[in-house]
């Protein structure tokens, strides 16, 4: 009973799809397939710039000119005019398809690579790379797009768009492109797997087509001999793409397993290094070299890392993995607040260097320090305003290590641990190497010089105009007024009235004092 059923249901689809080919003008149709699978003028010059346009869109790795370059191939007439003749078995068509086919791809090669010989550019690109690894994927794309071409080749019904679709889909060029750039560019196995994509969409699109005629009614009665019986073609093509798909299996499997691999390495990754405010990944990459798994790891931090914390870390991974880990955190150390990264120090040896470079006079790099310093001074003065810097200093030690800054700052009263980092950072990321950073603190006013009158100087008015500039203000700091000599009384009581009456200090915030010694000066602290 369920035999019957099965040979009904066969005998009804067979009745339906004769219906729905009954209309197909078989013999229109392979015309047109032996039409399309001639070598003409017209048909080398499109094949041609097709090829130059694939590579040059590969070259600057330009998706728009890489699919302009699909749009104008002709290469697949020949592929399913190649397909039609396997189907009906016409031996005459398959070797006009099939010369067709192979004289476009040596072709395309030979220029691509005479291009690549000639151009400038021969690292390969994104688009390029894209290319060079096919898959199973690949192979049901191309299944998939040589159905819809041969259905569409059948019916004419939007056989322009569908063909056009087909080709954009397939990329039967940008692949022959890449290999033409392998052999040009001396990367062989670019060229490798440039081909295996073309011809797995080559084979994918020949079966399908293939199987299509077939349900299409064109039969081996429609030539005037028959040279292979179907099941012996069918079993020639599917012998064929069985073993191409070994590769393919085999790339996908790999690439599906690096992906999990490297989607685990990251979530350790994260869970350590990915601190709010304090550090962020930038990058990371995962490399399996002789049973060991290799992690490049670029972070950007505030503090860096201990090797402690780097150590654990890479013990995590190799027991979240099962499997021996080299991990290589490279930390990159940015200002807080703002994640900026900074170009790494390298030890600079004399080694490989021109002898201009080795020979550099310490005149020389006194002067380039120099300028280097006057440009970092400025940057801190902006930060520590009013309060100025009067001198700094670099220092470097013949072995790798921080930078060693000295500056010395006019002001009263030490930092705090928040502003020496900060202004370690900032000089770190001026200079670009870690730093040492030594502040050391000189009086923020110069002493004050009185004329004969007893009054302040025109010198020691500007100097103390600086108070103004404050931070917070007068009133957020606490002044000190010092005095000696003989007139030490008056020259503080005349200090103190200055301050108050003059530049708005509160009178609770300032205190005199009488010393030995001569001259006057003022000391201003933070209250």
């Amino acid at each position: 009973m369920p035999n019957a059923y099965i040979r009904y249901r066969i005998k009804r689809l067979r009745e339906y799809i004769a219906e729905r080919t009954a209309g197909i003008d078989h013999r229109a149709i392979i015309k047109n397939a032996v039409a399309g699978a001639e070598l003409s003028g017209s048909y080398v010059s499109l094949l041609l710039l097709a090829s130059l346009i694939a590579l040059l869109g590969l070259l600057t790795n330009s998706v728009a000119v890489v699919i302009g370059a699909m749009l104008i191939s002709p290469l697949m007439g020949p592929i399913l005019s190649f397909g039609l003749a396997f189907t009906i078995g016409d031996l005459a068509l398959a070797r006009r398809g099939l010369r067709v086919i192979a004289v476009s791809v040596g072709l395309t090669i030979a220029l691509t690579a005479f291009v690549t010989l000639l151009s400038p550019l021969k690292e390969p690109t994104t688009e390029i790379l894209s290319r060079v690894r096919p898959n199973v994927y690949d192979l049901f794309v191309a299944v998939l797009a040589g159905t819809a071409g041969a259905i569409a080749l059948c019916t004419k019904k939007n056989y322009m768009i569908t063909a056009t679709g087909v080709a954009v889909a397939t990329a039967v060029i940008p692949p022959l492109s890449v290999v033409g750039f392998g052999l040009g560019s001396g990367h062989p196995m670019l060229g490798l797997g440039g081909f295996l994509l073309f011809f797995t969409n080559f084979v994918a699109i020949v079966l399908t087509a293939d199987l299509v005629f077939f349900l299409f009614n064109f039969r081996s009665s429609m030539v005037s001999e028959e040279t292979y019986p179907a099941r012996k073609r069918l079993l020639i093509l599917g012998t064929v793409l069985a073993l191409l798909s070994i590769p393919l299996v085999h790339t996908l499997v790999t690439d599906l397993r690096k992906v999990k691999l490297t989607k685990r390495v990251e979530r350790v990754l994260k869970l350590h290094l990915e601190k709010e405010a304090h550090s962020r990944v930038t990058g990371f990459s995962v490399q399996e070299k002789d049973g060991r798994v290799g992690v490049n790891v670029t972070v950007n931090t505030v503090r860096p890392f201990e090797k402690k914390a780097e150590e654990e870390i890479e013990k995590e991974i190799g027991s979240f993995l099962g499997r021996n880990v080299e991990l290589n955190l490279e930390q990159v150390v940015v200002t807080a607040g703002s994640i900026e990264p900074r170009a790494e120090l390298s030890a600079v040896s004399p080694v490989g260097q021109p002898a201009s470079a080795r020979d550099e006079s310490a005149a020389a790099v006194q002067a380039s320090a120099s300028r280097l310093l006057r440009d970092v001074r400025t940057e801190l003065e902006a930060l520590t305003s009013p309060f100025a810097v009067e001198d700094i200093g670099l220092g470097f030690g013949e072995k790798p290590g921080p930078a060693r800054v000295s500056v010395v700052l006019r002001r009263d009263y030490p930092l705090t641990d928040d502003e020496r980092l900060l202004l370690a950072r900032l000089l770190e990321r001026r200079l670009q190497v870690p730093v040492s950073l030594r502040v050391e603190l000189a009086p923020f006013l110069p002493r004050v010089i009185f004329d004969e009158k007893g009054d302040l100087s025109q010198e020691s008015v500007a100097a103390m105009a600086l108070i103004k500039n404050l931070p917070g203000g007068p009133g957020a700091f606490s002044f000190r007024v010092e005095a000696g000599g003989k007139d030490s009384r008056r020259h503080a009581d005349r200090l103190k009235r200055y301050l108050q009456e003059e530049l708005g200090v509160p009178a609770a915030n300032v205190t005199a004092a009488v010393r030995p010694g001569t001259g006057a000066s003022v000391l201003v602290v933070r209250r």
